[in-house]
C-alpha cells in the first residue's frame, strides 16, 4: 500500500508504517494544487493529514484512495461528503 503523508509526521510513525510494508511518501509542503496532482498520478491508497485541507477537488482527482486519516482531533479540514460519495473512509 502507498501512503501519502501530506503533513509532517513523527519519524517513529513513518518507521512503523514502513516496517509493516507500507510505502510512505512524504510531501509535507504540498500546496492544494500539488496535492491534487499527487493524488491524481500517485496511485495512493491512504492519505494522512494533520492540518492540510482535503478538498472535494483533491478527492475527485484520486484514482485509488480508499482511506483518509486525520492525525489529530476532528476532521473539519476534510470534505467528508466528497470522500463518502467516492466510498473513501475518513
Amino acid at each position: 500500500m502507498r501512503v501519502l503523508l501530506a503533513d509532517p509526521c513523527h519519524r517513529s510513525a513513518v518507521s512503523k508504517l514502513s516496517a509493516r510494508g507500507f510505502e510512505c511518501i512524504e510531501k509535507p509542503q504540498a500546496s492544494a494544487g500539488e496535492l491534487r496532482q499527487l493524488l491524481a498520478g500517485g496511485e495512493f491508497d491512504v492519505l494522512v493529514v494533520r492540518s492540510t485541507l482535503v478538498t472535494a477537488e483533491a478527492i475527485a482527482a484520486s484514482r485509488s484512495l480508499s482511506l483518509i486519516v486525520r492525525a489529530g482531533a476532528g476532521f473539519n479540514n476534510i470534505d467528508v461528503a466528497a470522500a463518502s460519495a467516492r466510498g473513501i473512509y475518513v
